[in-house]
């Protein structure tokens, strides 16, 4: 068969080729989410500008150049590190919750009313424990190695590994988060299998012999991290009760 009658034979079956009903819809929803992308995108660089803009600013305001050294109020550099962790923390959340929505889908596929409620139980946890830790770490006064000086190179190691901690407990808890969640899914799932076939009764299939290894396999790991949890809970009290005692 020559070349001309492969094109023409190929034409031939894209003519007989129907596009999807929905084709220009598809088309525009891509067009309007190029654009939300786009439009994003400018903002967030936006913001970007403005915030760096805005500590420049504040930082020329705040140092004074005096015999050749930089002074500048504990309060003020104490004041700048807090709102930049409170703006990673307020930043980061809804960006995190934006890209795990699709993990949690699949992992509480079986029952995505549970999915839509651990989310929310995430949200709350994860404003509780880096809010409490941004104002645990915060300095009222400044710290004994920089008071009654001015030291300003120390007093930003000192702020910029407040933002270090925060950023390091983001990681770690977002770490086991992602390799906790799974386990979770299986547990939740497990749980509804049993609760179907209990309803069921009599009527219930038979059950399948993989299924029931793997919840095997994930209640062993689930007593093993809370037996370590516990273990280490009781290491802590003791070291306490030691050095109180000591």
């Amino acid at each position: 068969m020559s070349v001309e009658e492969q094109l023409t034979k190929a034409f031939r079956i894209a003519d007989l080729y129907e596009p999807s009903s929905d084709l220009f819809a598809k088309v525009q929803r891509s067009i309007e989410e190029d654009a939300a992308h786009r439009l994003r995108a400018r903002r967030i660089a936006a913001a970007v500008v403005a915030s760096l803009s805005f500590i420049a600013v504040y930082l020329y305001i705040a140092i004074d150049r005096v015999d050749d050294s930089f002074e500048m109020p504990f309060w003020t550099l104490e004041v700048l590190a807090t709102g930049v962790m409170v703006g990673i923390v307020l930043v980061l959340g809804p960006t995190i919750r934006r890209f795990g929505t699709s993990f949690e889908s699949d992992v509480f596929r079986s029952n995505p009313a549970t999915g839509r409620s651990f989310l929310t139980l995430m949200d709350i946890a994860y404003y509780l424990i880096f809010g409490a830790f941004t104002f645990m770490t915060l300095q009222y006064s400044p710290p004994a190695f920089v008071a009654g000086t001015e030291n300003l190179a120390r007093w930003i190691e000192f702020e910029i590994r407040r933002i270090g901690g925060l950023l390091l407990l983001m990681g770690v808890l977002h770490a086991v988060t992602l390799v906790v969640l799974p386990a979770m899914g299986l547990v939740f799932s497990a749980n509804l299998r049993r609760a179907r076939r209990a309803l069921l009764g009599d009527a219930a299939p038979p059950a399948d012999p993989r299924n029931d290894q793997i919840d095997r396999w994930i209640t062993i790991v689930i007593w093993v991290i809370v037996g370590l949890v516990l273990l280490n809970l009781m290491v802590s009290l003791l070291l306490a009760v030691v050095g109180l005692a000591g």
